[in-house]
């Protein structure tokens, strides 16, 4: 006997990704209604509301609950982290000032500020170069040069720019996004739910590539 299919979807087929902890099955837990600032196409845009399904493990014992996060999406951010790159990079580049930068992007000086050091604290410069030199091809690929002068933001960014590189030369599936240092935090988000935060102590960025390779 053959049925006619309903043409309804089953509802196990739009469950979110497994649990990052567990790895048990997990449903969707309501939403979450945030404002967000971002840049695109060369302008900024506000949005007013944009809202994120949330999602929790089914598994008893474990019953961790996420966001699920667009691309480019990131915890605790009114703006999202391609602004904040983009100003921090302007500045550690002499490209524009302070002042500038914040006028640009539509946020205070003071945000500029914080976001060059919390990049300059995300990782270590000769660490990440480390890194990318071990992954290199044997052709000795390494990349764009940056200046003896460059602040140590620039720096830092520039080699996530370049490990991204490296890595998806290699084949390794990362999140889309317009910058290095977005498409990283956003692969611990979602592998390991490591969160990278403004307003506290951030872990430092994993220097063995043990949570980046897949």
């Amino acid at each position: 006997m053959c049925v006619a299919p309903t043409g309804r979807r089953s509802k196990y087929e739009e469950r979110p990704s497994p649990c990052w902890v567990c790895g048990s099955g997990a449903w969707w837990n309501g939403t979450r209604q945030v404002s967000l600032v971002r840049r695109v196409n060369d302008a900024i845009e506000h949005l007013s509301e944009i809202v994120r399904r949330r999602a929790r493990c089914s598994a008893k014992t474990c019953r961790k609950s996420w966001t699920i996060y667009e691309a480019e999406g990131y915890p605790h951010r009114q703006f999202s982290l391609d602004v904040a790159v983009l100003a921090v990079s302007a500045v550690a580049l002499g490209q524009l000032t302070v002042t500038a930068a914040a006028g640009n992007h539509r946020c205070s000086r003071r945000s500029v500020r914080r976001w060059s050091d919390w990049v300059e604290a995300i990782a270590d410069p000769e660490t990440l170069s480390r890194s990318c030199n071990q992954l290199d091809d044997a052709d000795g690929w390494g990349g764009s040069a940056v200046c003896a002068d460059t602040p140590r933001a620039g720096v830092v960014l520039h080699l996530l720019d370049r490990l991204v590189e490296v890595l998806t030369n290699r084949g390794v599936d990362l999140p889309k996004g317009s910058s290095g240092l977005g498409r990283i935090l956003s692969h611990l988000l979602a592998r390991f739910g490591e969160v990278f935060t403004l307003t506290g102590q951030s872990p430092p960025l994993r220097g063995d590539l043990g949570g980046i390779v897949m």
